[in-house]
């Protein structure tokens, strides 16, 4: 199966992918080519919102993981949401992104309005 990408700008430097079918050894490279140009120090946060996603292989996690170890290093951040119950195991599976888990849209909405609060003040402190 195919797999879909929308970008949506949820603000300044926070970004949402909605994602739909399968991120797997077929279409991990397109997921990579979309998060590349986000993967900049101004990017504060990226949301997968995982809704319609089928499967996920060791390949698209490898590229999430990346993904996580590249925002971070510029402080950012990698939330995920809306999960399938196929795709909730494999994470909790691998145990590779505990904290990062959000059950709904809202939920991570809160965790982000934190997140990006926090930076600001770290951000005027400097």
């Amino acid at each position: 199966m195919a797999l879909s990408i929308t970008v949506n700008t949820k603000e300044t430097g926070v970004f949402v992918l909605d994602l739909k079918g399968e991120i797997d050894s077929s279409t991990y490279e397109k997921l990579d080519a979309a998060l590349k140009p986000l993967l900049v120090p101004s990017t504060k946060a990226i949301v997968f919102d995982l809704n319609k996603v089928t499967y996920i292989s060791s390949m698209g996690l490898s590229v999430i993981y990346r993904t996580k170890e590249e925002l971070e290093k510029n402080k950012g951040t990698l939330l995920m949401t809306n999960f399938s119950p196929q795709v909730k195991k494999i994470f909790e599976m691998v145990k590779m992104i505990p904290g990062y888990l959000f059950a709904s849209m809202e939920a991570a909405d809160a965790y982000l309005d934190k997140f990006l609060s926090q930076v600001q003040k770290e951000d005027g402190a400097q």
